[in-house]
């Protein structure tokens, strides 16, 4: 299932929230599923308020975290723009603690989730399945110029995994075109547009906006506009979704 949504029409949703223990953000959802499906995929946008900390915690299913604005950090790994994290299922990372500017960040799971099990409170929860993380360095993004400038294709693989994870930036000159890799070797693939705007599937989208792809579509083809595009792909590993999704999600979607 091919789904995307841009920033405009992600901002139509974006609301405030407070935790528990008194961090508040906003959050722009991009893509909610119905969760009787699998894969049922969730993105949003995460907006952290200024010098505000979120504790540690744990989700039941994968997941990657793309730091896209402001800065803080996570655990003891300072984050920026690009930072890309990812937690399988059932392993424990943070707290996340927004610096002076705030910190923004989209979630990006495979499938939908119950939300953020706190730590050490839900400890007994967690699964003996085996723990993934992954922490990027920060990425470089284009300005308009450089991208504006650019003559021909560009991929750069960040991260190949053996079990399908793969995380790349993928930067096409103005007017050109790039097919992305086949899904099937992940278990599914979520697209950021970092810079520019691209059409995909005969709709445009500009910076921030968010594409799915499952590992069952084709390979999606980006077609840049007149500015370029720089896009990341986070594809996520092979795994079997099991539906264990309740309501209540939406409450803490970190």
């Amino acid at each position: 299932m091919f789904a995307g949504t841009t920033f405009e029409e992600a901002r139509a949703t974006r609301k405030h929230y407070v935790l528990p223990n008194g961090t508040g953000f906003f959050k722009s959802e991009y893509i909610i599923s119905d969760a009787a499906n699998a894969p049922a995929p969730h993105a949003l946008l995460v907006e952290q308020d200024a010098e505000q900390v979120i504790l540690p915690h744990f989700h039941e299913q994968n997941q990657f975290q793309v730091v896209v604005n402001g800065g803080g950090t996570l655990g003891r790994s300072e984050v920026r723009p690009i930072t890309v994290h990812y937690a399988g299922a059932y392993t424990g990372y943070g707290p996340i603690t927004a610096g002076k500017e705030g910190l923004w960040y989209f979630t990006l799971r495979p499938m939908m989730d119950n939300g953020a099990q706190f730590l050490p409170e839900n400890r007994g929860k967690m699964k003996p399945l085996p723990k993934k993380h992954y922490h990027s360095d920060p990425l470089p993004t284009l300005t308009a110029a450089q991208l504006a400038a650019l003559e021909a294709v560009s991929v750069t693989t960040v991260q190949h995994d053996d079990d399908g994870m793969l995380v790349q930036t993928m930067r096409i000159p103005p007017g050109g075109s790039l097919r992305a890799p086949l899904p099937a070797a992940g278990g599914g693939q979520f697209f950021l547009v970092t810079a520019g705007a691209a059409n995909v599937a005969g709709k445009a989208y500009g910076q921030w906006s968010c594409i799915w792809a499952a590992h069952t579509d084709a390979a999606l083809e980006f077609n840049a506009g007149p500015g370029g595009a720089e896009v990341l792909l986070a594809q996520c590993p092979r795994a079997d979704y099991q539906p264990t999704f309740s309501p209540n999600h939406y409450k803490y979607p970190d």
